[in-house]
């Protein structure tokens, strides 16, 4: 896989306008398929270490669960139980509880009694059995199911706030009632996933973080980085999402938000950057002078070839191509980084998803460099050969007259007499 795209990203530099050399405004720019050998990273230098923060608690210890605390809340009534129960049974003792049928059927038959309170106590046991199944089903299903696994992580953010009451009784009546519902902790430290928030966006919100670290201290106004070809977090999530697709997570009980998209791939990104490219070229033909892809030098050979309106779709599609994966590549940088934002880096369930997104976007440059390999090589010499073609008739146009002797001869003219 890393060779692969080793290989793409040492051919993609056939055309491309960012250098701003003097080179670039000669027909030798594109003769060498332009200076560079590598395409200009997404950033130079370093980024800073930051650690997880207050936000971010996922120590869960059972061992902070305190019997003592929990055997004190309840005989204070903090929690509900034993003096809830006590209390009413001592309450009602001289008037309730000798009118209960219960307390007849005692007198009456014990036998009948003890076999009724022995199916009550049963009923309980069975019931508490049933409760315990239905939360390892929860579980086995969380394994399959990814919404399920995100609401199991969002159970557990739960029960880390929960324990630390120090009473069982009561984290456990907590986290229940949680449902998922307060979220997970998410990237830049922020809840998402819950109810009244933002859902969480794999792909998209692993490429706005990986952005806007990528980005720190770059220029916007000099295209430096990914703002070569993204304005912000948010188009620059917006294009790969498109390309890879999404997949939409909530934890609690609203799933109105939870979801999927498919993406189109990189081949519909060529295709449309052909044809926005290709009007580029004919308008800088039209115009007689360079645009902001195409050198004034190239567009004079072009205009000048004969053959030029079979070449101008060509010669769009090459430059859409080498432009498409550079930014796949650039993508692919920055889900990288994304994917080592300090709170995503810890979410296992978010790496899993986010190591097949960038799966899928190398598939997709790979197939691209498949297809072009295909139609006979992933960088065809179409630039070189309409250079070729133009200093070809350049020699054609130089008339080839025979030299004539010159009649100034020892510092005279003519023949001595």
């Amino acid at each position: 896989m890393k060779t692969h795209i080793t290989t793409i990203a040492l051919t993609l530099n056939l055309l491309f306008a960012s250098t701003s050399s003097l080179a670039a405004n000669d027909l030798i720019y594109y003769a060498i398929g332009e200076g560079a050998v590598l395409s200009a990273p997404a950033r130079e230098d370093h980024l800073v270490s930051k650690t997880l923060g207050l936000n971010w608690d996922m120590n869960l210890q059972c061992g902070l669960l305190d019997p003592s605390v929990t055997v004190k809340n309840q005989l204070n009534g903090i929690t509900q139980g034993f003096q809830d129960m006590m209390g009413n049974v001592l309450q009602n003792a001289t008037s309730a509880v000798m009118s209960l049928p219960g307390y007849f059927l005692q007198k009456e038959d014990p036998g009948l009694y003890d076999l009724l309170t022995n199916g009550v106590l049963q009923g309980k046991f069975d019931f508490d059995n049933g409760k315990t199944s239905c939360e390892a089903m929860t579980k086995t299903m969380g394994e399959k199911l990814a919404s399920n696994e995100w609401s199991e992580l969002s159970q557990g953010h739960a029960w880390t706030k929960a324990v630390k009451t120090g009473d069982a009784v009561q984290a456990k009546i907590d986290a229940e009632k949680s449902q998922g519902n307060e979220g997970i902790v998410w990237a830049d430290g922020k809840s998402a996933g819950g109810r009244s928030q933002p859902a969480i966006m794999i792909t998209g919100d692993t490429a706005k973080a990986g952005f806007s670290m990528l980005t720190e201290g770059q220029s916007k106004a000099q295209k430096e980085g990914l703002y070569r070809y993204w304005d912000n977090k948010e188009a620059m999530a917006e294009w790969l999402t498109g390309i890879i697709g999404e997949t939409t997570h909530q934890t609690g009980t609203d799933k109105t938000q939870e979801g999927a998209k498919a993406g189109i791939g990189l081949s519909s990104e060529v295709n449309n950057t052909a044809k926005t490219l290709h009007q580029e070229l004919q308008a800088a033909i039209y115009q007689g002078k360079g645009s902001v892809t195409f050198p004034p030098a190239f567009i004079q050979a072009l205009k000048a070839d004969p053959a030029r309106d079979v070449l101008q779709m060509r010669v769009a599609s090459e430059v859409a191509l080498s432009q498409t994966i550079d930014k796949a590549l650039l993508a692919r940088r920055t889900l990288l980084a994304g994917k080592n934002e300090v709170y995503i880096s810890q979410n296992t369930l978010a790496q899993k998803a986010i190591t097949r997104a960038l799966s899928q976007l190398e598939q997709d440059i790979q197939f691209l460099q498949f297809e072009a390999t295909v139609r006979k090589q992933f960088s065809s010499h179409i630039v070189d050969e309409v250079i070729r073609r133009n200093q070809h008739r350049s020699q054609q146009l130089t008339p080839d007259t025979p030299a004539q002797p010159s009649t100034f001869e020892q510092g005279q003219f003519g023949s001595a007499s």
